[in-house]
């Protein structure tokens, strides 16, 4: 039983890196979209913004923390459980991602990370209350703060909308 939980773990490290190279290659393309597609920078820019976006993807820790501390209660499910929402989460972003760059559509990737973790917690909640009258939904999905961070995503969605059309 152990030796499962090994190759879990070796699949979502093999999951993270293609999620890395996914997420790394989609901010790349968002961020330097507008400004070589409206001929503003020079292509030279691509460099520095490639330093810039290694060293804002070697220095973040802040997805682990939304997980720790955002979405859902980590302590009221099993480890099998955190596992398996982890998967998910991994194999749902590389494939969400991946077709979003294939269409050249722009996504944000802390915004798919916390729906993604919203979404598979909420169906493991589901699943383990469907069945267990005595426990309550409430307590798995830590709503308050997912709602705040729901909120301050379509509230910065609305800002940059009203500053980009001044």
């Amino acid at each position: 039983m152990e030796s499962i939980y090994l190759v879990l773990v070796v699949l979502l490290f093999l999951l993270a890196a293609s999620d890395l190279w996914v997420g790394v290659s989609n901010d790349a393309v968002n961020f330097m979209n507008s400004a070589i597609g409206s001929k503003a920078a020079k292509f030279r820019i691509v460099a520095i913004a490639a330093v810039g976006i290694f060293c804002g993807a070697v220095m973040s820790n802040g997805m682990m923390d939304i997980a720790r501390h955002g979405v859902f209660q980590p302590d009221l499910f099993s480890f099998r459980e955190v596992m398996t929402i982890f998967l998910a989460v991994m194999v749902t972003d590389i494939v969400l991602l991946d077709i979003f760059n294939s269409f050249g559509m722009p996504t944000s990737t802390t915004v798919s990370m916390v729906f993604e973790l919203l979404g598979a917690s909420f169906a493991l909640a589901m699943i383990k209350t469907w069945g267990n009258p005595g426990t309550d939904f409430g307590d798995y999905i830590n709503s308050g703060q997912a709602l705040g961070m729901i909120t301050a995503i379509f509230i910065s969605v609305g800002i940059a909308f009203v500053f980009g059309t001044l």
